[in-house]
């Protein structure tokens, strides 16, 4: 009886080995194939080696192992001649697609027509020409429509000034750009301008923060903030200089809510000030969405000849459960 067993389990065995082997070898068994494979992507970025673009960098590399293609990033450390040789490589690469930050509106308008003419399919990516299509012949664009954004932020500043009771009348308006004549800090400044027409708001100037240099930035907003008192708003134009208005603040010898602070990004030393009332307001453009539709995007055109236009922005962070939100996804470079 115990040999008749023994025989029963081992055809069983036999039979389960068999089916799948059998179900190995049908058709259709073999991993199904990744839209992306065989297919390689650049995105050329002023960007550089900070917490903004490592979430950028994520959501490309996440894009990229899902869809099976292969993706590099160009960081210029905010240097457009530096960018520009970075896009000649690019294109020399023979690529599948490029996405490009497109932060001047003159200096990309040859190199990505002569790129689309040479059959490399290229989108603005972050920043985009302040004309749109019209303005430049990218295929698409992926990212934060700026102006909105501009306009967003300013205007949540505002009506906290008008609950504390300031004359908008004789209010100062103040913001800091990493880079005062790039495409971002310039349409971000005319959403800040919109609405300061609705609120009656007049004075505004915007600062030089001097790069990308965390140091510099924040001792050229303390410099000014102590040069100007009568500055009622202060906003970063970009997420260095946002990361750096509560240290700068402290420095010039401001204490919380003392200057209506805000602006963009989610960088820790924003959250801080959030969190410690320094910072009332920012705006988190989702920069892992551009890593990563920069390469579902460029898959989509390659593929089937689609190109949307994705506005990643316009996520406003004023309160304790979106900071709450925000800190749980940081570690992994996902907000």
């Amino acid at each position: 009886m115990r040999k008749e067993v023994k025989l029963v389990l081992s055809v069983l065995m036999l039979v389960a080995a068999l089916s799948f082997v059998v179900a190995s070898c049908a058709p259709g068994a073999a991993a199904e194939k990744k839209p992306g494979e065989g297919l390689y992507f650049r995105l050329v970025t002023h960007g550089g080696d900070d917490p903004f673009w490592a979430v950028v960098q994520k959501g490309m590399r996440d894009a990229a192992a899902e869809y099976g293609c292969k993706a590099d990033i160009d960081l210029a450390g905010g240097d457009l001649a530096k960018q520009q040789k970075m896009f000649e490589e690019a294109v020399a690469s023979k690529p599948d697609g490029i996405a490009l930050v497109i932060n001047d509106d003159t200096a990309w308008d040859k190199p990505v027509a002569d790129a689309i003419a040479a059959g490399i399919p290229v989108i603005g990516m972050n920043n985009d020409d302040t004309e749109g299509a019209k303005g430049n012949a990218r295929l698409g664009y992926v990212g934060q429509l700026e102006r909105r954004a501009g306009y967003m932020i300013a205007s949540r500043l505002f009506e906290e000034g008008k609950k504390k009771g300031i004359d908008m009348a004789g209010a100062h308006v103040a913001m800091a750009a990493e880079v005062p004549g790039a495409n971002y800090a310039v349409v971000r400044s005319q959403g800040v301008k919109d609405a300061m027409e609705e609120y009656g708001i007049t004075s505004f100037e915007m600062i030089d923060a001097g790069g990308l240099e965390m140091t510099t930035v924040e001792s050229r907003q303390t410099s000014y903030l102590i040069a100007n008192p009568e500055t009622t708003f202060m906003m970063g134009a970009g997420g260095i200089c946002t990361d750096r208005l509560t240290s700068s603040l402290k420095a010039a010898g401001k204490k919380a809510g003392e200057v209506i602070a805000g602006g963009f990004d989610t960088a820790s030393g924003t959250i801080a000030g959030l969190k410690e009332g320094y910072v009332t307001a920012t705006i988190d453009q989702q920069q892992y969405m551009q890593g990563y539709f920069a390469v579902y995007v460029l898959s989509l055109y390659k593929n089937y000849g689609l190109m949307p236009n994705i506005d990643t922005g316009g996520y406003l962070i004023d309160n304790a459960d979106k900071i709450g939100l925000i800190e749980k996804l940081s570690p992994e470079h996902i907000r």
